[in-house]
C-alpha cells in the first residue's frame, strides 16, 4: 500500500472521477487517490490521513466551491502542511486572483478548466519530481 497520497478536492463528482482515473492511469499505484467535495472535507481527509501515517504529499483542488473557496484551503493546507505541494485547477478565477494567491502560497502550477490532461501530468510530475 503506498503511504504517500494525493488529495483531489472539487465540488463536482465527476471532475473527481475524472481527475482520479487519468492519474491512477498515469502514475499508478505508486500513491493513493483520495478525493474530497469541498475544502473543509478536505482538511478532514488530510488529517485522517496524516493520523494513519500517509503524507499527502500534493492537493489538486479547484477555486470555486460552495462554503470555503480554494483559495482560502489552500492557505490552511500550506500553513498546516508547508511540505504539501499545492495545484489549483480553476474555470473562474481571473489573473489577478491567481497573482493574489501565488503572492500568499507557494502554488506549483495553475491549470484552467477544461484542462489539458498533458500539462496535468507534466505539473503533477513537476510538482512530485
Amino acid at each position: 500500500m503506498a503511504e504517500k497520497a494525493i488529495l483531489l478536492v472539487d465540488d463536482e463528482a465527476i471532475i473527481l472521477f475524472a481527475l482520479k482515473r487519468a492519474l491512477r492511469q498515469r502514475f499508478g499505484s505508486e500513491y493513493l487517490y483520495e478525493t474530497a467535495l469541498d475544502g473543509n472535507e478536505g482538511l478532514a481527509r488530510i488529517g485522517e490521513l496524516a493520523a494513519s501515517g500517509i503524507e499527502v504529499v500534493l492537493v489538486v483542488t479547484d477555486w470555486l466551491m460552495p462554503g470555503m473557496k480554494g483559495d482560502e484551503f489552500l492557505a490552511i493546507v500550506h500553513e498546516r502542511y508547508p511540505c504539501t505541494r499545492l495545484i489549483m485547477i480553476t474555470g473562474h478565477a481571473d489573473e489577478s486572483d491567481l497573482a493574489k494567491l501565488a503572492d500568499e502560497v507557494r502554488i506549483d502550477a495553475f491549470l484552467r478548466k477544461p484542462w489539458d490532461p498533458e500539462r496535468l501530468f507534466q505539473a503533477v510530475s513537476d510538482s512530485l519530481g
